[in-house]
């Protein structure tokens, strides 16, 4: 006897929605014996099964039964973050047929997005509750990213920097965007020369403003010229992705990233 409390969908949705074709491509899978539930061939695609606890075979070969989808990617640069292709072809490009289906949770979506000729860390999901948690101001998740300058920094400008970030720097419009204060943001500097300068740091924001790390560094008086997210939250970006190489998020990647506060 089943718990009234599992999850339960009929059999040709969840075919459908793990890769399997239409519901027509489906009922023909049916139709010629192919698909077992537990041990047993059927042909019924509008039985109701259990999400946890039954087994499907197609061919023989079991289906892992997900919900959700989650993948990392390291962004190549060049790719726009819509689904669509614009100017510039879309990240979603870069994904395999094969995940790019609709899941039983829904379609896959961005969390948090890249400007096209950035690099690094981005994730797909269908869990829109991962979403909010992690793109919800209120939660203030941090976001580290990789930035070189085009003017190295003295070690006295470094400090100035860092206090300036730190207490809520004020950014300039672009384009539509109007001018706007940030929130407190970290810096650390690395690569630093034997003078002391650098043109290369960590900057951890807690916010997603529309090309916050170029206007803050505008607003500092310096440009970015090269921008890489290296994480989000709990989540760091696998330094064996090549650029534009994506994989599914582990299990405890993804419990780590439903907990952030």
């Amino acid at each position: 006897m089943k718990d009234e409390s599992e999850k339960m969908e009929r059999l040709d949705k969840i075919l459908s929605k793990h890769g399997f074709g239409s519901r027509k491509d489906v009922h023909s899978l049916l139709a010629q014996k192919r698909v077992a539930v537990n041990g047993e061939i059927t042909r019924s695609g509008d039985m109701r099964l259990s999400l946890k606890s039954d087994r499907i075979e197609v061919d023989g070969e079991p289906i892992l039964i997900q919900t959700h989808a989650y993948f990392m990617m390291n962004k190549a640069p060049g790719y726009v973050c819509s689904k669509k292709d614009g100017a510039q072809p879309s990240v979603f490009n870069l994904l395999s047929p094969e995940h790019t289906h609709t899941y039983l949770g829904g379609e896959l979506s961005l969390i948090g997005r890249l400007d096209a000729d950035t690099e690094g860390l981005l994730i797909f999901s269908t869990d829109g509750q991962l979403n909010h948690t992690l793109t919800s101001p209120k939660k203030k998740v941090p976001k580290v990213y990789l930035v070189r300058l085009r003017n190295s920094v003295s070690e006295a400008d470094q400090k100035i920097y860092a206090q300036k970030l730190s207490e809520g720097i004020h950014i300039p419009a672009d384009g539509k965007e109007a001018e706007d204060d940030c929130l407190p943001a970290e810096i650390e500097w690395h690569e630093k020369k034997d003078d002391g300068t650098s043109d290369t740091c960590h900057l951890t924001l807690h916010e997603g403003k529309y090309h916050e790390v170029k206007r803050m560094f505008l607003a500092l008086g310096n440009e970015v010229i090269y921008l890489k997210r290296i994480s989000l939250g709990s989540l760091n970006l696998d330094e064996n992705l090549g650029l534009g190489e994506y994989r599914a998020l582990t299990e405890s990647e993804v419990s780590k990233l439903k907990t952030e506060s």
